[in-house]
């Protein structure tokens, strides 16, 4: 309430000001006198407060003005044209350290003008929180976008569906992003260059890939297509050049197979596992050492491009759209069901590195809907991608609903960003900010950093402790 009053104060002095501005002359920095501060409001807030500082001998002139808060650079937006109030934006006051949503630090408000600094006699108490931002992409006025690649300002995305990252490159440096858009095909955000890349597009009998995974050494790409057909591309990889790129329109298939939604590599063992929407099957693949690959289960081997009848199991009847979603830990996976709307656990048996036959977990069957809760008491619609904190949180999209849902390992379900059946287009704090239809999500857990394939906004969202 003081931020807004402040707020509406200074609109109405510079208004005022500038009604007049004929009948008042602006008054210019003295060098030979001091720059003083008798104030500011509020004195605690967080990025993006709106503050004004009272003092004088400013000056009128605002591009001759700096202010910093915990030696971080502020935006200042105007300056009263006597010289006594700075109106100023809070920055991020986060560096390179983590922090926690709701951790607070404290800093110096300092103002320079000219050779002169002066300190505030307070210091500002910052408090950090969750935001939601736009990070890549726009549309035009009528809410259209393109496939444009370039710089991260120029960019644009249709439909970001699947988000998933590089190789980690050292603490505190930004990890490379690849985003498949749906029906659309592979994109490259280079976060060292700021560009965005197409590296293919759909077509040659791939029209619908879903999945993203790495193998350990981030050196192989695994790519699931979902075809009609048993002989159709299934499974598709890229490999990595010798200076670390990979190719622009080159893959190789190394399974043909029919509805292949998912498929993720398991953290500990480096096994692929894939699955159908067929009969709902989920398969293992028992080596890559040659093309096409060998999958099934314990007991047999697939004949490539044939019926796939020896799966490990199946989840539960025809026609299960889902995917598999493994947790860093390798002791457990979820079974993301997008049209059946539930997600179902599975853990795994090191003793077999086999999974076991998962069962439902959040959500019910068939049900959609929105209902925050425990277990199977909750509701989900058309939920997608999953992103895994470091207790393992699971933060996964749920389009239908327009909104991401968090859910502990004991089963808890909560409302994590998005208004609940409300699709829009808003940034700001997380339950304020407004996404339509979010279908992919990843998490960068040394930037502290979520990222969205906000699809029917055609953008990536961030969602940062700033």
């Amino acid at each position: 309430m003081k931020t807004f009053m402040a707020s509406v104060v200074l609109i109405f002095y510079f208004s005022s000001c500038k009604k007049e501005e004929n009948q008042t002359n602006k008054v210019e920095y003295d060098p030979s006198k001091p720059v003083v501060i008798d104030r500011y409001s509020p004195e605690s807030g967080r990025v993006a407060t709106q503050m004004l500082i009272y003092g004088s001998n400013f000056g009128s002139d605002r591009s001759k003005i700096s202010v910093t808060i915990k030696d971080k650079n502020a935006a200042v937006i105007n300056v009263s044209e006597d010289g006594t109030i700075i109106y100023c934006i809070v920055p991020t006051l986060r560096g390179s350290e983590i922090a926690e949503d709701g951790e607070q630090v404290t800093g110096s408000v300092k103002v320079k003008i000219g050779d002169k600094e002066v300190t505030a006699g307070k210091e500002f108490s910052y408090t950090f929180s969750q935001n939601v931002s736009t990070f890549l992409g726009f549309t035009d006025q009528d809410g259209n976008s393109s496939i444009i690649d370039g710089d991260f300002e120029k960019a644009q995305f249709e439909r970001p569906f699947w988000i998933t990252f590089d190789r980690n490159e050292g603490s505190g440096k930004p990890r490379n992003i690849f985003v498949l858009e749906e029906d659309r095909g592979l994109r490259f955000i280079n976060m060292k260059t700021k560009t965005v890349e197409t590296l293919f597009r759909v077509g040659d009998n791939l029209w619908r890939p879903r999945t993203i995974a790495f193998t350990l050494d981030y050196d192989t790409m695994i790519i699931a297509n979902d075809a009609g057909n048993w002989t159709d591309i299934g499974t598709i990889i890229l490999l990595r050049q010798p200076d670390g790129s990979f190719p622009v329109n080159t893959w190789t298939t190394v399974m043909n197979h029919k509805q292949c939604n998912g498929g993720a590599i398991h953290p500990i063992t480096n096994e692929y596992w894939f699955n159908s929407y067929d009969k709902s099957q989920v398969y293992k693949v028992k080596s890559r050492a040659t093309i096409p690959w060998v999958y099934g289960n314990a007991t047999g081997n697939n004949t490539n491009g044939s019926e796939g009848t020896n799966y490990v199991f199946l989840v539960q009847d025809n026609g299960w759209e889902f995917n598999i979603q493994i947790a860093p830990s390798g002791k457990f996976a979820y079974i993301v069901s997008r049209n059946k709307h539930y997600l179902a656990r599975m853990d795994y048996n090191f003793a077999t590195n086999y999974f076991d036959k998962p069962q439902p977990y959040v959500g019910s069957i068939n049900k959609p809907g929105f209902l925050d809760g425990v277990g199977t008491n909750t509701l989900f619609n058309t939920p997608q991608q999953g992103a895994f904190d470091d207790e393992d949180n699971f933060y996964v999209t749920d389009a239908g609903n327009h909104c991401i849902r968090k859910v502990t390992p004991t089963g808890q379900v909560s409302t994590f960003a998005g208004r609940p059946g409300a699709a829009g287009y808003s940034d700001g704090a997380p339950r304020d900010a407004q996404f339509s239809y979010p279908l992919g999500i990843a998490y960068d857990n040394i930037n502290q950093t979520f990222y969205v394939g906000d699809r029917d906004n055609h953008r990536i969202r961030a969602i940062v402790i700033q």
